[in-house]
């Protein structure tokens, strides 16, 4: 990506950061007012914190993946010292989730792999989150709503592989294959998530892995990765 592309990029993320400060600053003006001569009911006044927060997750959420971007850009290799039971890591990944994840795995439970726990966990957590939103967001319902979570030791000699699967709406082959990229111009995906996903590239790499979208799969989406054992 040429630094033109880095200035367009940034700016595009400045905008979208911009939308949630402006929508804190009208809800906290209006509660402000309030304090001096209510006319808010207290289901209009709980409605307020209500998008307040939400507000403010988008930003911090933002803000996150901004650090992370910085961070990983410009690390050349990442501690492996953690030692994680990556069964449990999984489950405790899926549950308690708004659409299903089931979760298979051919390793036993007391399999234990050296690797950055946070990065790892960071990886699974946004993938998962995707795929669970992707099927919420679907206009196509021909399927049940669940997403999947896989794992095995035998796709890749000397590796571990992870699959995240969801029942969303197909995308297109260019959607895919763009995915992990930076984005520079203008995406009708907001580009919080793009970023995430160029974080999640940049991560599995440092962990001696890749990552891709299944190009096969089309009832949904399918995004594998591995990391180094």
């Amino acid at each position: 990506m040429e630094m033109k592309d880095y200035w367009r990029f940034l700016q595009h993320v400045s905008r979208e950061l911009r939308a949630p400060l402006q929508d804190m600053r009208t809800f906290a003006d209006v509660m402000k007012d309030d304090e001096w001569r209510t006319s808010l009911a207290d289901d209009e006044r709980g409605e307020l914190f209500r998008r307040l927060d939400r507000c403010l997750y988008e930003s911090e959420c933002l803000v996150e993946s901004l650090e992370d971007l910085t961070y990983y850009s410009s690390v050349f290799r990442l501690e492996r010292k953690d030692k994680v039971l990556v069964n449990r890591l999984c489950e405790e990944l899926a549950e308690g989730r708004d659409v299903e994840v089931l979760f298979e795995s051919d390793v036993p439970d007391y399999y234990a792999i050296p690797t950055n726990s946070a990065c790892l966990r960071k990886v699974l957590r946004i993938l998962l989150d995707t795929a669970c939103r992707r099927v919420r967001e679907r206009t196509l319902n021909e399927r049940e709503p669940e997403c999947f979570l896989t794992l095995t030791e035998h796709a890749s000699k000397g590796k571990l592989t992870f699959a995240v699967t969801d029942t969303g709406d197909p995308a297109t082959l260019e959607e895919d294959v763009t995915a992990f990229s930076l984005p520079a111009g203008q995406h009708g995906t907001l580009f919080t998530r793009r970023v995430e996903y160029y974080n999640c590239w940049q991560m599995v790499r440092l962990l001696g892995g890749f990552i891709y979208i299944d190009p096969k799969y089309r009832d949904g989406r399918r995004v594998i990765f591995s990391i180094d054992l």
